[in-house]
């Protein structure tokens, strides 16, 4: 299973600082108790960064000395920043800041590479009215191009997951996916669902009068058997035949896109994290992920920890 020994945590200054005072807002606040949390018990390094990007026209109106102006917002950023360090510190976590300009998803793509980072953390904007993720730009983006797996924390999420949900498709990806999710599940002591949603064409010709029920049936079995043994191989391929006591192994059928099942599954199984593989179109840098996942990323009711594949190309 991979270690996770380099997290990076984005920090939004302006969620940060409200009336002078350093007052974190309810998805950063969870996204830094989330990273803290990692970094104790996976005993990684956290980097508290954040980039500032501020153009002529929005420095005008804060003074006369543009200098000075950018010096006052640095040293408000450094102390921010410096302040979570220090509240890591204080749980024994080792963590170090750093400051920089420019656009947000892009600086933190770049300090992704070039300081080889293994996972990066950032929050929603919140949750929308039907309970849905309201996702920042720079959080989309960094889910579009950010080549280490990114978790995005909802506001009101356990300090630590519970219950983990993989939805796979048997690609290589989403082993990627289900190894990230039994690490986590490991260090939180958390349960992990394992769900494949298969399609039977069988059921549809059924429902219109096209086989009989009883071959219908005869098929569906068949599909199930078949999907429920390839789940069990992607089990044991990717735990080395380890005891997997705390993976539940889940097959059910769907007809048509898969979302509303998963959807549903996190809801009757209170999933904190949903963990998904994605996946590049084409071999375009950056552009993003398979058309479920990309439907899940505004819909689930949970915390997303996304996965790149091994030959993702990352556009930065």
């Amino acid at each position: 299973m991979p270690d996770v020994k380099r997290i990076l945590v984005g920090v939004d200054l302006l969620q940060a600082v409200q009336s002078g005072e350093t007052r974190f807002s309810a998805p950063l606040e969870q996204a830094i108790k989330q990273a803290i949390w990692l970094g104790g018990k996976a005993r990684a390094e956290l980097t508290f960064f954040a980039a500032v990007e501020l153009s002529a026209a929005e420095i005008q109106p804060l003074g006369d000395d543009p200098a000075d102006i950018e010096r006052r917002i640095e040293a408000l950023g450094q102390s921010v920043l410096q302040e979570l360090v220090d509240r890591a510190a204080k749980d024994g976590v080792a963590a170090k800041s750093q400051l920089t300009t420019g656009k947000g998803w892009v600086e933190i793509t770049r300090e992704v590479v070039r300081g080889g980072h293994d996972l990066a953390i950032v929050g929603t904007r919140g949750m929308g009215a039907i309970g849905r993720m309201l996702f920042g730009s720079t959080a989309m983006k960094l889910l579009q191009n950010c080549p280490c797996p990114v978790w995005v924390t909802r506001p009101d999420a356990r300090p630590a997951p519970t219950n983990l949900l993989v939805a796979s498709d048997f690609s290589e990806v989403s082993d990627s996916a289900l190894r990230l999710a039994m690490r986590l599940a490991a260090l939180a002591g958390a349960n992990v669902h394992l769900l494949h949603v298969f399609n039977s064409p069988f059921a549809r010709l059924s429902d219109a009068g096209l086989i009989e029920a009883n071959l219908e049936e005869t098929y569906h079995a068949r599909d199930l058997k078949h999907a429920q043994r390839r789940l069990e191989e992607q089990l044991q391929r990717v735990s080395g035949g380890q005891p997997h006591a705390r993976v539940k192994q889940e097959v059910v059928q769907g007809v048509g896109s898969p979302d509303a099942y998963i959807l549903e599954f996190i809801k009757a199984h209170e999933i904190d994290l949903l963990v998904m593989g994605t996946m590049a179109r084409g071999g375009i840098p950056g552009v993003f992920i398979g058309n479920t996942a990309e439907r899940l990323v505004h819909q689930a009711g949970c915390s997303l920890l996304a996965v790149k594949p091994a030959d993702f190309k990352c556009p930065i």
